[in-house]
């Protein structure tokens, strides 16, 4: 997978800059389980050694960054590494089921309206 040089210069610069306090992962479960840090987890993204669906498991809340003490925007930085899957159409198996619950969730079949008409004497 080629990553664009936007999402490539996101990744360098938290990889570079990221201090590993960890006052990011106090409330971050995704953060919590893929790494020990952010700095270690864009260290490997960059050395190609991550699985694409971690970018996926990101919740965007943006709470890493408001807490972040150099303000790194680590849920911009998962974002664009979705954006450029998604354009290489980069296929995920594990998004397959959320895929098919797009589909189906505004599918005729699914989805009902009442289509009833009232008359003026049931109002």
């Amino acid at each position: 997978m080629d990553y664009s040089s936007k999402t490539i210069e996101m990744a360098q610069l938290i990889a570079e800059t990221c201090t590993s306090c960890k006052r990011c992962m106090k409330d971050c479960l995704f953060l919590q389980q893929y790494c020990e840090n952010p700095k270690e987890l864009f260290q490997r993204f960059l050395e190609k050694d991550l699985a694409p669906i971690f970018p996926f498991s990101c919740m965007l809340c943006g709470r890493c960054t408001v807490v972040c003490p150099l303000q790194l925007k680590l849920d911009e930085a998962f974002l664009a590494i979705r954006q450029d899957l998604v354009k290489e159409k980069n296929p995920l198996k594990q998004l397959k089921s959320v895929e098919m619950h797009q589909r189906l969730s505004t599918s005729k079949f699914f989805s009902a309206v009442n289509r009833g008409s009232f008359s003026d004497s049931e109002h």
